[in-house]
């Protein structure tokens, strides 16, 4: 039996002092970091944070399309089979335009870092490819069009199109640039040239929660004198308040529902994209598939309802590592 290991790279740009200010996304990865040491099963030690404003106690890098790619690079690349990895986001999101002659008009979604360079959908779908066979890479990515993001990604949680009522009276900033803003400051292509490829999903160890779908946005939002995503926000609510590590499907369900319930009215709705194999997987938890060998294990002890392909509702019990 292979025991994984658990790593991170969490990322949040504010933009400060610039045009496309957000506000909470420093205090989201300060949180989401405090959520998978103390609750997740992450050590310290392997967890990168790269922020664009520093905070006490948490040792960070400039969140440069650069540091970013390279720290994502780095994770993936010590990878071994069993291991959990996770890259999560806070920031801008923007769609690039696709322009193929005699193919439909088509556009390749993106994180945008703090010095407005991007990290692509395919980009992205790359780093899922280098994976060793038995590791994941859970992208939780909290900006817009995120539904896109990872290029290949099935589609097993998608939009419901249903936009709450507000309750509250919160500010709303939406996390996205429009690319024509990024291309008149950057020198960016318009993308990949080729039409993006059929991607076999078969042992894919790509899992994608998004804050939104592909064609919609996420939000900033702030409350008082409170700032964070919305996504982000009611996902950590979530995973807190259950007693045990949630499958992916159910995870993104109990977040729409939570983003209903906190009245702020985001038209945004949670999604999940992974291969079918990982859709009823424990979020971010290292799964034991050799009971045998009870030294390495803890007591089974959660048992959940999933629903498989032919719609048959069966049990899942699942094991923590010790």
């Amino acid at each position: 039996m292979v025991k994984g290991t658990k790593r991170a790279v969490l990322v949040g740009c504010t933009y400060n002092k610039t045009r496309f200010s957000l506000y909470g996304c420093i205090n989201d990865v300060r949180k989401m970091n405090d959520l998978i040491v103390d609750r997740l099963g992450f050590r310290k030690e392997n967890v990168k944070v790269l922020i664009d404003e520093p905070v006490s106690g948490i040792m960070s890098a400039i969140p440069t399309g650069e540091k970013i790619r390279e720290a994502l690079s780095g994770m993936v690349e010590t990878a071994e089979a069993g291991d959990v990895l996770l890259f999560y986001f806070s920031g801008h999101g923007t769609a690039i335009p696709v322009y193929v002659p005699d193919l439909p008009y088509r556009e390749e979604k993106a994180i945008v870092t703090s010095d407005l360079d991007l990290i692509t959908g395919m980009q992205l779908r790359d780093l899922v490819d280098q994976l060793p066979g038995g590791a994941t890479l859970t992208i939780v990515a909290d900006s817009s069009y995120s539904g896109g993001l990872l290029i290949g990604g099935k589609e097993q949680v998608g939009s419901n199109a249903m936009v709450p009522l507000p309750t509250s009276y919160a500010k709303l900033v939406r996390k996205s640039i429009d690319f024509n803003v990024i291309h008149g400051i950057r020198s960016i292509t318009s993308g990949p040239t080729e039409e993006a490829a059929e991607w076999s999903l078969s042992g894919d160890g790509g899992i994608l929660l998004s804050g939104c779908d592909a064609n919609e946005t996420s939000f900033d939002v702030v409350l008082g004198e409170e700032a964070y995503g919305a996504f982000t926000n009611a996902l950590l609510k979530v995973v807190r308040s259950l007693k045990d590590h949630p499958a992916n499907t159910r995870l993104v369900y109990e977040v729409r529902k939570k983003l209903k319930e906190d009245g702020i009215g985001v038209d945004q709705n949670p999604c999940l994209y992974s291969s079918d194999a990982n859709t009823n997987e424990p979020f971010l938890d290292i799964v034991v598939t050799d009971c045998q060998t009870s030294s390495a294990v803890r007591s089974a002890q959660f048992r959940e309802p999933v629903i498989t392909g032919s719609g048959v509702v069966a049990e899942r019990t699942w094991y923590l590592l010790d």
